[in-house]
């Protein structure tokens, strides 16, 4: 008799091989490793690649504020891991008919983007080099 435990099966000397039953999902069939985006600073999960879209044609933008500072941006559906803070506003916006507001990080507080939202629709443009594939301890 076969007896099972966790990671380890052991098997009598004189039993017979067998065949065994495929329970479940195959390999083909389970859902692909979600790929996460984690803050650059403090590696709290942010959004996930999945969440990428278009907008006005693009998933990335290079947007310059009135202060003459550039940012490289990509645009998500989704991002739990943001905090939006103050009000929405409509000046200065580099997405027409959506109002910003500044997201953060909702760990460490550091600024990971802007939260867009117009009132049939919303996103996040995120700045791209403060996020990051490595998930775990930034130190």
């Amino acid at each position: 008799m076969d007896f099972v435990l966790p990671g380890f099966r052991f098997v009598r000397s004189d039993a017979k091989p067998r065949r065994e039953k495929r329970i479940g999902k195959q390999a083909a069939d389970l859902p692909k490793k979600e790929k996460r985006l984690f803050c650059a600073q403090c590696r709290h999960p942010v959004t996930r690649e999945e969440e990428r879209i278009r907008v006005n044609g693009a998933h990335q933008h290079t947007c310059t504020n009135p202060h003459g500072l550039t940012f490289h941006i990509g645009c998500f559906r989704e991002a739990g891991g943001c905090a939006g803070v103050g009000e929405a506003i409509l000046e200065h916006t580099w997405f027409a008919g959506y109002a910003w507001r500044v997201a953060l990080c909702a760990s460490c507080g550091a600024q990971l983007g802007w939260r867009y939202q117009a009132p049939a629709d919303r996103f996040h443009g995120l700045i791209l080099d403060r996020l990051t594939t490595a998930p775990g301890d930034p130190g």
